[in-house]
């Protein structure tokens, strides 16, 4: 199981943004994402990648731990 579709729309609209501009990030976040069956699986550059791209989002996170933010990432 892919945890893909079960990230938020608006994280997911930064990253497709970067497509062009940035291929091979994009690839790589997009296979980490896919071939993670549980937020704990994704390596951490993934992960603080992800962060940033929420924050450049306007995501407003309800807690400050590194962790529970990815949580957050992916509605859970």
């Amino acid at each position: 199981m892919s945890l893909l579709k079960e990230l938020r729309p608006e994280i997911a609209a930064k990253i497709e943004a970067d497509r062009e501009q940035f291929p091979n990030l994009h690839k790589g976040i997009i296979r980490d994402i896919e071939n993670a069956a549980l937020v704990t699986d994704l390596p951490l550059g993934t992960a603080h990648r992800l962060i940033e791209y929420a924050n450049a989002a306007g995501f407003k996170f309800t807690s400050t731990a590194f962790l529970l933010k990815v949580y957050e990432v992916f509605n859970r």
